[in-house]
């Protein structure tokens, strides 16, 4: 059994063929088709039609609230044009192939569950340090979408309680937008030179009265993950301040979660995880809140880093069609 697996981000679309041992023969990307419902299908059609030999049908993850049962989107993603479609009903009236989907976090827990991190657990996390804080909870070896199908939307958690706003929360410290937010203004960058430069300017509409004013010319530097640790390891007291609240939300979202739920173990993953100081110092952090409070070791959940980098969400959405899909 194979599946043409589909991953669709804000900038590109990657798909792969996937078979039932997460194994991927070919695979590749294209660019995000975000203009229109017909754009989105036409995609779809002609990857399908590439591989319609190789693959009995389509497994999708797409950022967004979904509803993998009927195939509806609804919100909080970038694909606004499918908003309150069902993706699956779509798909296969387009391709006449049995499809599935699924929300990309919920489909980066799918993978760890599958062949990843949790195929021995029962119930476990997965925390995806991207643009935001994506993940999902695994229960009983699947996924648990809960009430509006938010379960695992990290993003939201409060980390830094206080004051009711956005730059409470996880995204705003642990996610990628924030820490470059944060970075462009106490260092004085230049918001349109940033990967994510409409996000910035969004930010700053809300928050700016939150900063010292800068002076003089913004820098035209870009600062993503690997300018930000190399600042960081260069001890830039700038990044070494915001790397210090990223731990610290991170942290807290750790514990959070392992108070609320009591997984058996908690998987990292994302871009940013990759970094060989954050796990470590991620463990200290915990380590602090479990000497200090007090909580006994059956309380402590393990947590790893994920195995897998920019292919997760292929193999969750694989995963996915072979559990709506089961012979």
């Amino acid at each position: 059994m194979k599946v043409l697996a589909l991953d669709f981000g804000g900038s590109s679309v990657k798909y792969g063929i996937v078979d039932e041992n997460a194994v991927i023969s070919e695979s590749g990307k294209r660019p995000a088709p975000l203009s229109s419902v017909e754009e989105f299908l036409d995609t779809v059609e002609s990857l399908y039609e590439q591989y319609k030999d190789a693959v009995e049908g389509i497994g999708i993850s797409i950022p967004g609230n979904v509803d993998p049962e009927s195939g509806i989107l609804f919100e909080n993603g970038v694909y606004q044009e499918l908003y309150g479609k069902s993706i699956t009903d779509l798909v296969k009236e387009k391709c006449g192939v049995p499809t599935a989907v699924e929300n990309d976090g919920k489909c980066g827990a799918l993978s760890e569950a599958w062949k990843g991190a949790l195929k021995d657990c029962k119930d476990g996390a997965v925390i995806i340090l991207g643009s935001g804080i994506a993940g999902g909870i695994i229960k009983d070896h699947t996924i648990h979408s809960g009430k509006g199908f938010n379960a695992g939307e990290f993003s939201f958690q409060v980390t830094n309680p206080g004051e009711y706003s956005m730059l409470t929360t996880a995204f705003m410290s642990a996610g990628m937008l924030g820490v470059t937010y944060k970075l462009c203004k106490l260092k004085n960058l230049d918001f349109s030179v940033q990967d994510s430069s409409p996000s910035m300017y969004l930010f700053d509409s809300m928050f700016a009265s939150r900063f010292a004013q800068p002076e003089g010319e913004p820098l035209k530097i870009k600062a993503d993950g690997r300018q930000f640790f190399k600042w960081v390891e260069d001890g830039d007291e700038d990044a070494l301040k915001i790397y210090r609240e990223f731990i610290v939300a991170l942290g807290a979202l750790v514990v959070n979660t392992q108070i609320c739920y009591a997984p058996e173990r908690i998987v990292i993953g994302g871009g940013l995880s990759a970094n060989e100081h954050v796990l470590p110092d991620l463990q200290k952090e915990i380590d602090q809140y479990y000497t200090n409070i007090g909580l006994g070791e059956k309380m402590r959940a393990e947590v790893v880093r994920s195995g897998y980098l920019g292919e997760s969400n292929l193999f969750g959405a694989t995963y996915n069609y072979i559990l709506h899909n089961k012979r």
